[in-house]
C-alpha cells in the first residue's frame, strides 16, 4: 500500500481502493485483483496494439485492470509515496512518460547487444517505476510492457518464474543501483528460438 492521507482512491477512512465490486475488505480485494489480472493477462495478445507509446502502456493497464478499477487506464491524480520514496509528482506525468517513451526505438534496439539491450531495459524499468503512472499496478503494467518490448526485438521473458521479492528489491535498490536489477535481468531474458 502507498502513503497516502486521505486518498481520493480508498473509501473514507480506510486504504481499501474504491473499487467496482464495492469490496471494501482489503484481502478480499487483493485475491478478486490478483485472480482478475491473470486472467486478463491470458488474454491480453488479442487487445493491445503495441505502439510503444504512452498510449501502449495505458492500454495495458486498462486491460488488466478495467475489471477492478474505474481509474483503469487513468493516470493517477494524486502524490504518492512508499516506503519513504515519494513517486514522480502526478502533475508531471504525462510529460515525463513521453520524455520515456520517447528512447524507445524499435530499430535501433534491434541493433544492440545482449548487454546494452540489458541495460537499456533496465533504465526504462527503473524510470518507469519512479513515474509510477497509476494509482495501483503499476509494476504488473510495467512487466507486461517489458515483456512485450522484448518479444517483439526476439527476446523472452516471464517474470512469473522470477521470485517475486527478488524483482521488488531490486527496482527499490534501481533507483540509485541498477547493478542488481540488470544481473536479474540478464539471468531471465532468453533468446527467443526461431
Amino acid at each position: 500500500m502507498y502513503d497516502v492521507k486521505n486518498s481520493i482512491y480508498t473509501y473514507p477512512g480506510s486504504e481499501v481502493l474504491k473499487n467496482k465490486l464495492n469490496i471494501q475488505d482489503e484481502e478480499k480485494l487483493k485475491n478478486y485483483e490478483v485472480d482478475m489480472v491473470a486472467f486478463k493477462l491470458s488474454t491480453i495478445e488479442k487487445h493491445i496494439k503495441k505502439t510503444y507509446d504512452e498510449n501502449h502502456l495505458k492500454a495495458i493497464h486498462k486491460h488488466l485492470f478495467e475489471e477492478v478499477y474505474d481509474f483503469a487506464g487513468k493516470y493517477r491524480k494524486e502524490n504518492i509515496e512508499k516506503e519513504n520514496f515519494r513517486f514522480s509528482e502526478y502533475e508531471y506525468i504525462e510529460e515525463n512518460l513521453k520524455q520515456i517513451m520517447k528512447k524507445i526505438d524499435l530499430e535501433q534496439l534491434k541493433k544492440l547487444s545482449f548487454d546494452d539491450l540489458v541495460i537499456f531495459i533496465s533504465q526504462i524499468m527503473t524510470d518507469l517505476n519512479v513515474l509510477h503512472p497509476f494509482r495501483e499496478g503499476n509494476g504488473r503494467t510495467t512487466r507486461e510492457f517489458i515483456r512485450e518490448l522484448l518479444y517483439d526485438l526476439g527476446y523472452e521473458i516471464n517474470f512469473f518464474l522470477i521470485d517475486y521479492e527478488e524483482i521488488l528489491n531490486a527496482s527499490k535498490k534501481a533507483v540509485v543501483d541498477e547493478t542488481e536489477q540488470i544481473a536479474l535481468l540478464k539471468r531471465s531474458i532468453q533468446k527467443l528460438e526461431k
